[in-house]
């Protein structure tokens, strides 16, 4: 026979714990906003637990406060979700959510007092809010990270209502199948909140590890791909081509006279002037191609079935345009030229760095012979 005591013991000090835990995690100044939330929002619910626990208060504070506070935590915790998620729950929806679980355990105390109805109520709601939480974690995708969090909030939110079923259904509370109930149910909640917690964190440290790849395949100044990433990127895109039988392009790219611009108007124009070149190149690729700066004022272009005489056209194409669009910053504007080198793989193979070295050598020929032009290797 389960112990109901100790099992409600047992869950008030994992209650306690996994707040510990979320709370720990989100106290650095680092943290985003979504653990935050999560931390609140368990903070909350482990306030609102002690209170719903200690018997010797009055029903106003142990089934009115303590529901209440309990509903504005998970409605923190619910937000916080939604922020994850890149949305929001308003401020009016979390009063809303506390304010109903602190209205009707009120009614059930002090018009028609029954305790049964409060345990009922309790046990619907507080399901219905986890099963929420649970959606809301759905939502967003992402399974295999995203599993355990919803796998948490499903058990409880089950485990809720199926209580508050039955106390629905029989609210003797004396009765030996009630007391069972209510055991397996404290038995539930606990292990289910250890999945949350831990669910929570995997999702915040996948999403680091997201950010930390990210950037170390981005240049930070202009948003393209840095050396690594080039190479990640640029050999994926040059498997396919080559699987496909396609033809692959390469073009090299250089600013003309960089150094004078850096030198005339300083290193922050000349940043300006970078990063106006890779918003031009974006705007002219299609969303399959490879852009990345190769170094300094070096871009490189990988782009999937394109011949020679294809990738020759879009790289005077996007001289031309270069040539056309002027960088500003502040009151200065500059004009500035670029140099392009083409390489192909029906000439050079399908090796990576055998076609940007044709590419780089065209690309130097194009300055030996005056800039501002477009050379083929």
């Amino acid at each position: 026979m389960l112990h109901l005591e100790t099992l409600l013991l047992v869950h008030l000090c994992v209650t306690l714990l996994t707040t510990a835990l979320v709370a720990a995690s989100a106290n650095y100044a680092d943290s985003p906003p979504e653990l935050r939330w999560w931390a609140a929002g368990n903070v909350c619910v482990s306030a609102g637990v002690v209170v719903t626990l200690v018997e010797t208060l009055p029903p106003l504070l142990t089934s009115v406060a303590g529901y209440g506070i309990i509903a504005f935590g998970l409605a923190l915790v619910l937000r916080g979700l939604r922020v994850y998620s890149a949305a929001t729950l308003s401020w009016p929806m979390i009063a809303a959510i506390a304010g109903v679980a602190l209205l009707v355990p009120l009614y059930y105390t002090l018009v028609e007092p029954s305790r049964g109805a409060r345990l009922v109520f309790s046990g619907f709601y507080f399901g219905v809010l986890n099963l929420w939480c649970a959606a809301a974690i759905a939502r967003h995708g992402g399974w295999r990270v995203n599993c355990i969090g919803v796998t948490g909030f499903v058990a409880l939110g089950c485990a809720l209502l199926l209580r508050g079923m039955h106390m629905w259904l029989d609210t003797d509370l004396s009765d030996p199948t009630n007391a069972l109930l209510m055991g397996v149910t404290a038995l539930v909640i606990p292990l289910a909140q250890i999945c949350i917690s831990f669910g929570l964190i995997v999702m915040v440290m996948r999403r680091y590890a997201e950010r930390l790849r990210r950037l170390s395949t981005l240049d930070t100044l202009t948003g393209t791909l840095n050396r690594a990433g080039l190479e990640l990127q640029g050999k994926r895109v040059l498997l396919r081509a080559q699987r496909g039988g396609r033809s692959l392009a390469v073009v090299m790219i250089d600013v003309d006279h960089f150094k004078v611009i850096n030198d005339s108007h300083g290193h922050l124009v000349g940043d300006e002037v970078l990063r106006h070149l890779s918003a031009l190149l974006r705007m002219e690729l299609r969303p399959h191609d490879v852009l990345a700066r190769f170094g300094g004022e070096e871009f490189v272009l990988v782009l999937d079935d394109l011949d020679l005489a294809d990738a020759l056209r879009l790289a005077e194409r996007l001289r031309a345009g270069i040539e056309l669009t002027v960088a500003a910053m502040d009151d200065v504007t500059v004009r500035f030229t670029a140099s392009l080198g083409v390489a192909c793989s029906d000439q050079h193979g399908y090796d990576l760095i055998r076609l940007i070295s044709a590419g780089d050598a065209a690309l130097y020929e194009a300055k030996r012979a005056g800039r501002n032009r477009v050379t083929a290797g």
